[in-house]
């Protein structure tokens, strides 16, 4: 660490930053002696300039060769360098000059030199300290006094009178009889050796050494000479008044207790009297002696007379100014209450008040802590005083064990007895971030406090002021705020529910105490998620905390109308939970009717089945479609989400023919699919219903007058027609909108999605073994079709569900989701209702890469390693997705083969060997097999392989037209044992019961769409167990995918769940994992 020196001190690069003008002001204050250097350390200074307006601190401070200002003017505080910086740098500059660093070698020189002295201490002459007090001609003629310590040489007095000295202790008394003191005095300039000093302690010798180097380096001062004194006063050496030619004219008296002013106080009849004297002990000293003096400041010091005395009470030395000038005053009876409350307390605090007018008492009580709110300045302010019986004092940081106080509209006086340590405690506590607060600058007073950056005064006020009361403070002018006045009543609401044909209307009136509050207006605030409103009084109301949790989703699921908020009739059971914790609830006849029929719901309804039904239903089955009935009789929209192969198209057609056989309708039915999925509907319509009748309304030759679907039972469409169409099928209304694989509106801003919203029905349903794929939007999406407005808009689906799952994976949120939905959503598992489906084996089989291979992979991880971890520490995780996604897409093609990578790569692939090693043994056993992988490219080099070697296969991808061909083919053509499939296009809507083997190439982020195309095969219909083959490359990324799937299962095993969440759930320590 460095120190300050002269050099580091440039005035003209100092007058050229700041500018001529600060620069000659500063150069003014500096040569009018305006600036007192009070410290230099090492690496830091502190000087006080006296201003024009007050008195200004200034530091400046050395931090690794960089000089560094401070100063607590307002032109400062700006962060510029003010006129009492420039004159503080050249005062210093100068004491850097003038005061060079003593070198070691002198210093332990002088040690040396008083170890010679000492070992010939014959030869060394005896003497004593004393110090003498001189007035000196100080700036424009001030008088200014000096303590300067002496040593008189003994060897030039008589022995007799030098063993007095030593023997008798009464060393003032000896002094006094040397006739030539004077003559045998000199000051202390050098180093004093304690050993030759007689009669006097070591202390004594100590004290004038150090006032002597002192004296050397710091120009005197009022407030450094009271410490002088007090140390010379303590160090048992005389003490004279003297000058420079004579520092031993008067021997003073030091006494051990301070003076005071007395004031005697009597009422007169031209009104009260006061009258001063300064008493010093017994004696009393009238102010018009011209021989009472002060000497210094802080604390005051008096020459009075033979007397060196300290002078009591902070303001005292105002009051010998005073009454040295008017020793006598009067105050006229029509000043006495000004005088009273205004100047009475102030004298007593520093004179001692006598007189048959004084009344004083002593006052011992434990402190109560008080706080004072105000917020006239337009912040919060927070002061502490304490409570001493009738009395209260301020804190003061000093402190102090006594206080003064008056006794309101009286004469009478208190001496309070104060406890500091409670008092310390009480403020130690205030200052620490628990409530809020922190510690008021200069120039508020002690003991303010203001709140910190990030409080709201509202949130102060209702939070933490309780907390303090419970803490043990006293609260008062609270009543008093302008701008944050609280009403403390808890809120309480009554809601009123009328019931429409398939809506309820709330209203609501809220109280605070006897302030009512519209329920649009409560919703305002709730909306924005604050906690306070402002009430037609004035004051500010504090909305329960749980009321934001319990009557957000009320105010977001509802629509506004003018009196209130419309709620659909499925949203029954949350307005039900609602009214029942509200404080009062008047509802209507067809509410608590409708409310009932839930509330009495003991169970499903079975329904016969239609006589047009042709075949069997399993009971689960049955079941779903009693379950479609309830949906119907509440007139609520259902998603069915059976796992794949457990019949939803069978139960959809059996509920529609029930609906119809009971003649509910004459209207058609409308169902809306992927085309991959027409072959099997015709086949589900003819072989389970065949009496409905059924309009295919897709292909170029299409109709477009709706009125035909009069004629018919069943509208059959792709949704590709369906958008193309919308401005026509949007004006007929159908019975049902049936939408299969309703995936197909997940995204809620697409097109299909839109237009599906726009169907005009009386009932809706949804058919899907995956709610959820890549997104929560997906399953909002389909509710938006289903039942409009049960999960709010978009906005607030987003900001209530969406963002909290996905980005933050808040189990509680996808829990209440959750339990919203789950009375609309009817989902049963393969292992749940078909425990006669033979078992299914899941395997994974690793396969080590090939050293070519490898080394690739081992290139290509490095390098992405390297990219992505800088980018996540430059732009964060968020902003690096599509770059990692790149990266782990890289990795896996070069784990299935390096081909799909480099085109020019020419060595072999350890997983490909294994796929064909696989395929040919599950050949010759006979076995049929589905072959998935996420890349298309991938099976592409299968298919050149099986080629090569003359096997055959069917094929089924994207882009493959005569889908239905190729799965009849696999399931009848015994000689065909391979199905090679591209994931995406053939994960749903295939039925695949030939095969007994099912092989993974790649493994995919979410397990759920892995196991929706093993479920190709492993459903009704399979006699055969099913084995599932997962391919995995050791030491890559793809054991680390299995690692990622199993950290993150808890979202599959959630019904939200999408594949976006894995990757928005991987952190910057997982891309070190999945790239190491």
């Amino acid at each position: 660490m460095g120190a300050l020196t002269e050099e580091m001190f440039d005035l003209d690069r100092l007058n050229r930053y700041v500018g001529s003008t600060i620069f000659e002001r500063g150069r003014n204050y500096y040569h009018q002696g305006r600036v007192a250097v009070d410290f230099v350390e090492d690496d830091y200074a502190t000087c006080t300039v006296t201003g024009n307006g007050g008195v200004y601190d200034v530091r400046i401070e050395l931090d690794r060769n960089n000089l560094f200002f401070f100063c607590d003017c307002p032109y400062a505080q700006e962060g510029r360098i003010c006129k009492h910086i420039v004159a503080s740098v050249m005062a210093v500059r100068e004491h850097l000059r003038t005061h060079k660093p003593v070198k070691w070698q002198d210093q332990l020189s002088k040690v040396i030199q008083v170890a010679q002295s000492s070992a010939s201490r014959y030869s060394a002459p005896p003497y004593i300290v004393f110090f003498s007090l001189q007035r000196q001609t100080g700036f424009e003629h001030y008088a200014i006094w000096k303590l300067i310590p002496y040593f008189a040489n003994l060897n030039n007095i008589n022995a007799t009178l030098r063993e007095t000295i030593m023997k008798n202790g009464n060393l003032p008394k000896a002094l006094g009889q040397i006739p030539n003191l004077a003559a045998i005095s000199r000051p202390v300039n050098n180093m004093l050796d304690p050993s030759y000093c007689l009669g006097q302690g070591s202390q004594a010798v100590m004290t004038a050494n150090m006032l002597a180097v002192q004296s050397r380096y710091y120009y005197p001062s009022l407030s450094s000479l009271s410490d002088a004194l007090a140390m010379a006063a303590g160090s048992g050496a005389p003490i004279f008044l003297g000058s420079a030619k004579n520092p031993v004219e008067r021997l003073l008296q030091v006494p051990d207790k301070p003076a005071r002013v007395q004031i005697q106080m009597s009422q007169q009849a031209e009104g009260i009297r006061l009258a001063a004297t300064l008493a010093i002990g017994e004696e009393t000293f009238s102010f018009e002696n011209e021989r009472i003096q002060a000497v210094s400041l802080s604390p005051v010091w008096l020459l009075v007379d033979h007397y060196l005395v300290r002078l009591e009470g902070e303001k005292a030395v105002g009051l010998l100014a005073v009454f040295q000038e008017t020793p006598e005053l009067i105050i006229p009876p029509e000043d006495e209450e000004d005088f009273l409350d205004n100047y009475y307390l102030s004298l007593a605090a520093n004179a001692d008040l006598i007189g048959d007018m004084v009344v004083w008492e002593e006052v011992s009580a434990a402190p109560a802590r008080r706080l004072y709110l105000n917020d006239a300045r337009g912040e919060m302010q927070v002061v502490l005083r304490f409570g001493y019986g009738d009395y209260e004092v301020p804190f003061d940081s000093e402190a102090p064990s006594e206080s003064i106080q008056r006794h309101p509209n009286s004469w009478r006086l208190a001496k309070i007895k104060r406890d500091p340590a409670q008092e310390q405690e009480a403020y130690r506590l205030l200052a620490t971030a628990d409530y809020g607060l922190k510690k008021a600058p200069a120039p508020y007073p002690n003991g303010t406090f203001l709140l910190r950056a990030k409080v709201h005064p509202l949130d102060f006020l209702m939070k933490n002021v309780p907390r303090l009361v419970k803490a043990g403070y006293e609260i008062y002018g609270e009543e008093q705020l302008k701008s944050a006045r609280v009403n403390r009543i808890k809120p309480t609401i009554t809601f009123n529910v009328s019931s429409g044909i398939d809506w309820f209307d709330v209203q609501a009136e809220i109280h605070f105490g006897n302030v009512t509050v519209s329920l649009k207006e409560i919703r305002k605030v709730l909306r924005r998620n604050e906690r306070y409103i402002k009430l037609a009084d004035g004051s500010i109301g504090e909305i329960p905390e749980d009321w934001l949790e319990k009557y957000k989703h009320l105010f977001s699921l509802g629509t506004e109308t003018n009196e209130g908020i419309r709620l659909a009739n499925y949203h029954v059971t949350l307005l039900d939970q609602l009214l029942s914790e509200s404080d009062r609830a008047r509802v209507d006849e067809t509410f608590k009717q409708r409310l009932a029929q839930l509330q009495n719901f003991t169970g499903l309804v079975a329904h016969e089945l239609p006589q047009g039904f042709v075949g069997d239903l399993r009971p689960y089955q049955r079941a779903g479609v009693d379950w479609l009935h309830f949906l119907h009789d509440y007139g609520f929209g259902g998603c069915l989400a059976d796992d794949m192969g457990l019949g939803k198209t069978v139960q959809v057609l059996v509920f529609l023919l029930s609906l119809r056989e009971k003649q509910h309708t004459n209207r058609p039915d409308l169902i809306v699919l992927p085309r991959s999925l027409i072959v099997n509907w015709q086949r589900e319509v003819a072989r389970f219903t065949p009496g409905l009748k059924v309009l295919e309304y897709f292909g170029n030759l299409r109709g477009r007058d709706t009125s035909v679907f009069d004629q018919y039972d069943l509208i059959v469409t792709t949704y590709g027609v369906m958008l193309r169409d919308i401005d026509l099928l949007r004006k007929y209304t159908f019975h049902y909108v049936v939408l299969d694989e309703s995936q197909a509106i997940k995204n809620p801003v697409a097109q299909t999605a839109k237009a599906a919203r726009l169907l005009q029905s009386e009932h809706r349903l949804v058919m899907t073994g995956t709610p959820v794929e890549n997104s929560t939007y997906e399953l909002w999406s389909q509710f938006a079709f289903l039942n409009p407005g049960l999960l709010g808009n978009l906005e607030y689906f987003k900001n209530e569900f969406g963002m909290p799952i996905e980005k933050k994976n808040d189990d509680g949120k996808a829990e209440f989701l959750r339990k919203m939905v789950y009375p609309f959503i009817l989902r049963r598992t393969k292992d749940q209702v078909a425990p006669e489906l033979p078992p299914r084996t899941e395997r994974i089989i690793y396969s080590d890469m090939e050293p070519s291979q490898k080394k690739l992979y081992l290139r290509m991880r490095d390098y992405y390693r390297g990219l992505l971890i800088g980018m996540v520490e430059e732009k964060g995780m968020d902003n690096t997705r599509m770059k990692l996604l790149e990266g782990l897409l890289r990795l896996r093609q070069i784990c299935n083969h390096p081909l799909l990578v480099d085109r020019s790569f020419r060595g072999e692939s350890a997983k490909f060997e294994l796929l064909m090693e696989t395929l040919e043994t599950l050949q010759a056993e006979g076995h049929k097999a589905l072959v998935f992988s996420q890349f298309v490219e991938m099976l592409r080099l299968v298919r050149a392989e099986l080629d090569r070697r003359k096997v055959r296969y069917t094929y089924l991808d994207g882009s493959t037209q005569n889908r239905q061909e190729q799965v009849d083919i696999f399931q009848n053509d015994p000689s065909i044992s391979l199905f090679l499939i591209s994931l995406k296009a053939g994960g749903v809507g295939l039925n695949l019961t030939a095969a007994d083997y099912v092989i993974h190439i790649d493994p995919w982020w979410n397990p759920a769409v892995e196991m929706q195309a093993s479920d190709r095969t492993h459903r009704i219909g399979q006699d055969k167990p099913v084995f599932v083959y997962k391919l995995i490359t050791r030491d890559s990324v793809e054991e680390k995918i299995l690692q990622l799937q199993e950290k993150k299962r808890s979202l599959v095993d959630q019904l939200i769940t999408t594949e976006k969440s894995f990757l928005k759930a991987i952190t910057a320590e997982d891309v070190q994992m999945l790239f190491s």
